[in-house]
């Protein structure tokens, strides 16, 4: 017959080894952050209920890692509670851990949690470069998507977002999936504009959010850790806000005049982009009439991104466009 006091006991073991290693080899973050000082204070709390004996040591964690032993724990303490539960209501006991430090160790893993996963994409800050092309359906001249993206690849791209502001999810899920293959396969990355789900469901590199769409805090709770937010931006303060609401990177623009982006709005030229570049360390991603004759003041001012999407998906040659354009960025200096 199970036993759930048993049970309950090796849910506690498990939340408590996991805590102590996050708390002893936590990187990153300094020794002194309140949610690890706040952590070991819990564990003592736990050690004096019941041990943790029986665990491997460990002798360094990545980010990654910490993580994944944070989630780990926040499903044991979810088990624990049930367990401890349903252990109470058999034998007449009351359960271990009470509400309030139930409460506290939920609080400082999440908080713990955030703040790692911070770490963790700004460690992913340098994947931010060179030519990042908008793949849409709406702009390939007719031709697959897929192809075009392949094209984009080859020619020197390092970053895509798949746009598609007309089909439902599910029918845009097949050409998601196949774009995340090509990106995994060629050390490049890919973001999926609007849709957190659809990003979650591919694994992809991130999400790319509008001014209007979807607030970021609310994405970020559907993502994992690992994926990064990009949000457009027009104006000084719109940089500040994105910045703000934890966004790891920036698009703005229109540098120039263009037919899709920014339109009715004057186009913010490179000086603008310089002073944008003086209001954040986040990675910039430039956009909106760049070519490979106008990208070298667009790098100069502070670029560490081109997007473009017309400049490729309507180009008779889109690798070939896609290389002229790497080019140009390697030859400004920019990052490729």
């Amino acid at each position: 017959m199970r036993d759930p006091g048993r049970i309950y006991y090796a849910y506690h073991a498990s939340l408590t080894q996991c805590l102590l290693t996050v708390s002893e080899y936590c990187p990153e973050l300094p020794a002194n952050t309140p949610p690890l000082h706040r952590m070991r204070n819990l564990i003592q709390v736990l050690l004096s209920i019941g041990p943790a004996e029986g665990w491997p040591t460990v002798d360094t964690l990545t980010v990654s890692q910490a993580i994944a032993i944070l989630t780990t724990a926040q499903e044991m303490l979810f088990l624990l509670t049930e367990t401890g539960t349903e252990a109470g209501i058999r034998t007449g006991t009351s359960v271990r851990i009470s509400e309030e430090l139930r409460q506290a160790l939920s609080e400082t893993m999440a908080d713990l949690h955030h703040r790692l996963g911070v770490a963790l994409r700004a460690n992913k800050a340098h994947r931010v470069r060179g030519l990042y092309v908008i793949i849409d359906p709406e702009v390939t001249n007719g031709r697959d998507p897929l192809e075009v993206a392949k094209a984009a690849i080859s020619g020197g791209a390092k970053m895509l977002q798949l746009r598609d502001k007309l089909r439902d999810k599910g029918e845009v899920l097949p050409l998601a999936t196949e774009l995340q293959k090509l990106c995994l396969a060629n050390n490049a990355d890919l973001i999926i504009n609007d849709h957190a789900d659809l990003a979650l469901a591919v694994g992809s590199a991130g999400l790319h959010l509008g001014q209007t769409d979807f607030p970021v805090s609310q994405a970020r709770a559907v993502l994992s850790s690992q994926q990064v937010i990009g949000r457009s931006n027009h104006e000084m303060e719109e940089l500040t806000e994105s910045q703000g609401m934890g966004a790891d990177h920036l698009a703005f623009g229109a540098i120039y005049a263009t037919g899709t982006k920014g339109v009715g709005r004057p186009p913010q030229g490179t000086a603008r982009l310089r002073q944008a570049r003086g209001l954040t360390k986040l990675p910039i991603v430039a956009i909106g009439g760049i070519t490979a004759e106008n990208v070298a003041p667009v790098i100069q001012a502070g670029a560490d991104a081109i997007c473009v999407a017309a400049a490729i998906g309507l180009a008779l040659d889109p690798e070939a466009a896609a290389a002229s354009l790497v080019a140009a960025i390697r030859e400004a200096g920019g990052k490729v």
